[in-house]
């Protein structure tokens, strides 16, 4: 075989494999439009697998989200806010609300404990949800793996630390557990070992709780004034 035959066969291999390589991101952005249902996003696939960003360069699928979110909530810089196995339609739809108005993305970590067609969802955020971020994590590790540069700050009663004393910054989780139900004991979650920080709402001793999206609405403007109000008004 000669140079000009091992040139050909070089650049006929070599085609092939960016032909392979473009259908295998368009394959992946395919599945990224396929996300959407009622303006929720769902992240069941490795934060690694690529698709093609508006320049046609590969990029990972959760860059590209966490891009176009960060894109969106740049006017305001609030944390994340992340519900773990949230159980309530209601509260969720509520947080939906919350989010829109304060730009913060919403995650929702499944399993749930309804789902997103629920009307009571629906109702709660009344025509908030197109203008809020939400996406779903099939578990906790993928929330973890999508977002490595993020500090989890756990809002929990077992925390002796107030959410007020420490200084929040715009790529921080905010995390909530469930309400009260029929899942396991999430402390494996709320003081596991990715988990920088736990800090609590004070109460009364006397009572018992406050209302899931009530605690979250506490620390998202909690955060965002400590951040300034940047983009409110």
């Amino acid at each position: 075989m000669n140079n000009s035959e091992n040139t050909q066969e070089a650049a006929a291999k070599t085609k092939k494999q960016t032909e392979e390589q473009t259908e295998a991101h368009k394959a992946a952005a395919s599945r990224v439009e396929q996300m959407y249902e009622y303006g929720y996003r769902k992240s069941n696939y490795g934060p690694d697998e690529l698709v093609t960003d508006a320049h046609g360069n590969p990029i990972s699928v959760m860059d590209a989200m966490l891009s176009a979110d960060d894109a969106a909530r740049a006017e305001t810089h609030t944390p994340h806010l992340c519900f773990y196995s949230p159980r309530i339609p209601g509260n969720t739809g509520s947080a939906i609300r919350l989010c829109a108005v304060t730009g913060t993305i919403l995650h929702l970590v499944e399993p749930l404990g309804f789902n997103l067609h629920d009307t009571k969802l629906r109702r709660a955020g009344l025509d908030y949800h197109d203008m809020a971020h939400v996406v779903l994590h099939p578990n906790f590790e993928n929330l973890v793996e999508s977002m490595p540069n993020s500090r989890i700050i756990a809002f929990t009663a077992n925390a002796t630390k107030l959410y007020t004393e420490i200084e929040y910054k715009s790529n921080d989780i905010l995390l909530f557990g469930p309400e009260p139900g029929d899942i396991p004991d999430p402390m494996d979650v709320m003081a596991g070992p990715h988990v920088a920080e736990q800090v609590r709402l004070p109460m009364r001793p006397s009572l018992r709780s406050l209302n899931l999206t009530n605690c979250a609405s506490i620390a998202v403007y909690e955060a965002w004034r400590q951040l300034g109000f940047t983009g409110g008004k």
